[in-house]
């Protein structure tokens, strides 16, 4: 039978961008993998673990990244497992599994240094929906402490011998309740809504979500590397952070690390940011989401109706046009169609196709370490681009990927045409 493939020329072509990429010193080190339902069809890293030691370690298919955002994904397939199992739904009120989050606040005014001056009570709950398209209004700018391109703190502080309460409590700071942006289910903003449902993960499986993702996500697929500790085994395949000057040359990060990575510290499971993994690995997570949608996957670990879910717009009117100015203005290369923006549930979606680009319905994210994903069912393709170049939004990340993305689709073919 007759599978898609990419031709020799762009295979050829891809090779030359990433080569020059690390030659001219644009990234350190990179991953680009493309698969199908059926097969990996491109796989290719280039660089050295240290940017500025060019005889260090040359990176490959099983080299770690710290995944950061890419984690979200992973946390909203054990979320839809759960609604799969019945154990919960998406109108359930969070409250009733995790009280930390009843008696919200909406903020109504903040001061000069962009701090909650005024709070109103929250007139609606938070449900487990909400949660999966960040509906909640929990943001993560929303208490003046985070910088635009920066970690929030409730993701920097060390949790060593504290639990889920110390998270909580960073949150709240001095309110009557756990801010947020807007009355939950109004709008969109990106915030710290998957960590909560990690967090609801834990308490309705009873397991922590290291141990849940391992027996129900990573194990059945074969994924070997991904895990929110960074053991010394991982540690020693783990890529660095590197940053761009301001003369644009990429340097090593020699700040502290932005997480706690010391895994004897790792108490709470942060759902939303925590993992490693290869993008290897990461790509077979891809594959597998493929071939649910295809009818073919041999033990789904999720339902048809569920991976479904992954790409069908769910935000309101108001939440999909903040999403089409956040994506308009932090990422100029994206080139989706005015008001084709939306959210599903874990992933960004597009309602119209992208020209010479992904098709209609795709899902997409990615980590604040410059890494990111596609997911195109209808193409039936999905694609992995990482570096671990800090902080998000890095020009040349979004050039290439764009680059990159234009080159899948221009060089897709049928394997009978070889």
């Amino acid at each position: 039978m007759a599978s898609l493939c990419l031709s020799t020329t762009q295979t050829d072509a891809f090779d030359r961008i990433l080569s020059d990429a690390v030659s001219n010193k644009s990234t350190g080190a990179l991953f680009f993998g493309v698969t199908t339902a059926e097969k990996a069809i491109y796989m290719r890293t280039g660089g050295t673990k240290l940017v500025d030691d060019p005889s260090s370690e040359t990176i490959d298919d099983n080299t770690i990244f710290w995944l950061c955002s890419q984690t979200k994904m992973i946390t909203t397939i054990a979320a839809l497992q759960l609604i799969d199992q019945g154990k919960i739904a998406l109108d359930t009120p969070v409250e009733a599994v995790l009280p930390e989050l009843a008696n919200p606040v909406v903020v109504t005014s903040h001061d000069a240094a962009g701090h909650p001056a005024a709070t109103a009570p929250a007139k609606e709950k938070i449900r487990f929906g909400h949660l999966l398209n960040h509906s909640s209004g929990l943001n993560y700018m929303l208490d003046g402490t985070t910088p635009a391109s920066g970690m929030p703190v409730a993701y920097s502080h060390s949790y060593k011998d504290q639990d889920v309460s110390a998270f909580f409590k960073i949150l709240k700071g001095s309110l009557p309740g756990i801010p947020l942006a807007f009355e939950p289910g109004t709008n969109y903003a990106y915030g710290f809504s998957t960590d909560c449902a990690g967090f609801i993960v834990e308490r309705l499986s009873g397991k922590t979500l290291e141990q849940y993702f391992q027996d129900h996500i990573f194990t059945p697929l074969g994924i070997t590397s991904a895990s929110f500790y960074l053991t010394p085994q991982l540690k020693d395949r783990l890529l660095p952070l590197s940053y761009r000057n301001k003369s644009g040359v990429v340097e090593r990060w020699k700040r502290a690390p932005v997480i706690d990575q010391d895994p004897a510290n790792v108490r709470v499971h942060l759902g939303g940011v925590g993992l490693y993994a290869s993008q290897k690995d990461y790509l077979t997570l891809l594959q597998h989401l493929l071939q649910i949608k295809a009818g073919s996957a041999t033990n789904p670990i999720l339902s048809r109706a569920a991976v479904d879910s992954m790409f069908s717009p769910t935000l309101p009117p108001a939440g999909a046009a903040t999403m089409d100015r956040e994506r308009i203005t932090n990422d100029p290369y994206l080139s989706l169609p005015a008001g084709s923006t939306q959210f599903s549930r874990g992933l960004l979606v597009n309602t119209a196709d992208v020209p010479e680009k992904r098709r209609s319905g795709s899902g997409a994210w990615g980590g604040w370490a410059s890494t990111s994903f596609l997911i195109d069912p209808q193409a039936g393709v999905a694609a992995v681009f990482g570096m671990q170049l800090v902080p998000t939004g890095d020009d040349v990340h979004m050039r290439l990927l764009d680059v990159l993305e234009r080159g899948v689709y221009a060089g897709l073919i049928n394997d009978a045409k070889l």
